[in-house]
Order: C-alpha cells, then sequence, then structure tokens
C-alpha cells in the first residue's frame, strides 16, 4: 500500500500505539487507511469532502470512523483553513465516536506520508493546489486558496483552461480543433451545455477537473494542450518554490509531488527537472494516521 519503501514505514510507524485509521478527504476522494504494527491495509474509497464545501462534514467522516473498528483516528482535510476550525471538528468527532481524533489540513497529512515526519515540501495537486513544507522547527504553505482565487496547475486549472483554449477555437480567436473536439467529448455534451450547467453549479468542480486527464493525454500531439501542461507543472514548481524560500532559502529541502495531475508524464517529468521533485514515501492517508499515533505517543 505504500507509495515508497515499506521498510522504511515500518520503522517509523512500528512502536505507535493501537490500531490507528488514517483519512485522506479531498476533492477527488477520500482514501482511507488503517496502520497497526507498522502495516498499512487499505479501506474502501468514500466520496469527495471538502471542510468548506462539503455539508454534513463531521456525519460522513462519522461513518468512515464508525466503520473502522480503529482505536484512533487521523484526518488530512481539504479546505481546513484555521487551527481553530480542526480543533472543533476533532473535539465533535471525537465526543461522538467515543475515541481520540486528530484533524488537520490535507496538506500537512501528504507531508507527514511523503517523508515519513522528516523535513520536506510536498506539492499537491490533485483537484486543488497547494504545497506545505517542514524543515524540522517551522512549516510554511502556499496556495490551497480555492478555485475562485487559486489552485493554480490542479485539475480544475488545467480544465478550466482546457475549457477556455476550446472557446476560443469556436470563436475563431486560437485556441485549437483537438481541444475542442477533446473537450465537447470529454464532457459528453456541448460547450453551451458545459457552460450553462458552471453557470447555474460553478462551486461543482469535478465538471471542469474532470477534463484534466484527456488534455493532457493529448499534450504530444497538440502544441496547446502541451502549453497548458506545461504552465501547469510550473505553476506547481512555483508553489514549491514559495516554501522552499522561506523555510531555508540557503538549503534547498527535498520535494515530493503528490495528487491525480501528477499521475500525468507530461506534468511530472517537467515539475520534477524543475524541483528535483520525488514520489512520496507513503500517501496523505498514511500520513494522517502517523500523524495522531505521534500525537497519542508523545501525550502518554
Amino acid at each position: 500500500m505504500t507509495e515508497g519503501p515499506p521498510d522504511a514505514l515500518r520503522a517509523v510507524a512500528g512502536r505507535l500505539p493501537g490500531r490507528i485509521l488514517g483519512i485522506d478527504a479531498g476533492g477527488s476522494g477520500t482514501r482511507a487507511v488503517l496502520l497497526e504494527g507498522g502495516e498499512l491495509t487499505g479501506l474502501p474509497a468514500g466520496p469527495p469532502m471538502n471542510a468548506l464545501l462539503t455539508e454534513g462534514l463531521a456525519g460522513h467522516l462519522l461513518r468512515i470512523i464508525t466503520a473502522s473498528g480503529a482505536t484512533a483516528v487521523g484526518i488530512g482535510l481539504a479546505g481546513l483553513r484555521q487551527p481553530d476550525q480542526a480543533r472543533r471538528l476533532a473535539q465533535t468527532l471525537a465526543r461522538q465516536a467515543n475515541r481520540p481524533v486528530h484533524v488537520t489540513g490535507d496538506a500537512d497529512s501528504a507531508q507527514a506520508g511523503a517523508f515519513l515526519g522528516a523535513p520536506g515540501v510536498i506539492v499537491i495537486a490533485g483537484t486543488g493546489s497547494a504545497a506545505y513544507g517542514r524543515n524540522g522547527q517551522r512549516h510554511a504553505r502556499a496556495g490551497g486558496h480555492g478555485f475562485l482565487l487559486g489552485d493554480e496547475g490542479s485539475a480544475y486549472w488545467i480544465g478550466r483552461a482546457a475549457a477556455r483554449a476550446a472557446l476560443r477555437w469556436e470563436d475563431g480567436m486560437g485556441g485549437s480543433e483537438l481541444i475542442h473536439r477533446t473537450v465537447v467529448q470529454a464532457a459528453g455534451s456541448p460547450l453551451e451545455t458545459l457552460i450553462g450547467e458552471l453557470s447555474a453549479h460553478p462551486a461543482e468542480r469535478g465538471r471542469l477537473a474532470g477534463l484534466a486527464p484527456a488534455i493532457t493525454a493529448i499534450a504530444a500531439e497538440d502544441p496547446e494542450a502541451a502549453r497548458i501542461a506545461r504552465r501547469a507543472a510550473e505553476h506547481l514548481a512555483a508553489l514549491a518554490g514559495a516554501v522552499r524560500r522561506r523555510l531555508d532559502p540557503g538549503r534547498p529541502l527535498p520535494v515530493a509531488g503528490a495528487g491525480g495531475v501528477f499521475r500525468a508524464p507530461v506534468i511530472w517529468d517537467h515539475f520534477a527537472s524543475l524541483t528535483g521533485a520525488v514520489r512520496p514515501l507513503a500517501p496523505a492517508a498514511a500520513g494522517a494516521a502517523l500523524l495522531a499515533g505521534l500525537r497519542i505517543r508523545d501525550s502518554a
């Protein structure tokens, strides 16, 4: 289940107490794992969640917790901006589930999983985008401002750029015919229908984010799609650079990239060439479990 050497995860997590549930809740879905004795077991995926957008959030999380049989829980949650918000949600869930619950932002749990608690910068590129780093004493973040004001380089950003390119081609103002054809096919509807749906439900980011894989798939044959993909990688590299400069400008921290956008080689290869990035040692859900386990161990 780990994305890196399993022995590294066992060495860090092998002495953590109990059966710890780790939840990585984000805009593209919710992933959960159980960490026990250093071993990681995957659980069924759940629906997308976001602290800013999901109604009945605590109820959704409580159902996952109750079904897991875990003795403690760590949750990394997208859209979580304020420590007080995390603390209140953790207290509510701990009271309702009758077990310790630690809640943090999804970037924090992803960083913990990527470097197994060691210093480093994680760039997350899924439906949204953000970067988060720790250098042992301090932490810093960049991005994560949501689809209206940020999320550069994310699947949503790529899908929006593709839809704009399709509209420009339709208007005779640029773009490309292949992008137009790809967007219409991936959306399953004419552009006019897509525009109407997005205008009526602007917070439903999945319609545009879902276009991203189709666009990166044609980047090798379409210069406009390649430009969009390369620009996305550069936005994501800029997030990593911003965090690196704030934490340790003299000795750049290692970088890892996580999230569905990095499944596209055209984006990963350019991002890695700009930052020296590596793949995470463990997924964000494992990082959430690690943070919870370390918190319990240190408070014992």
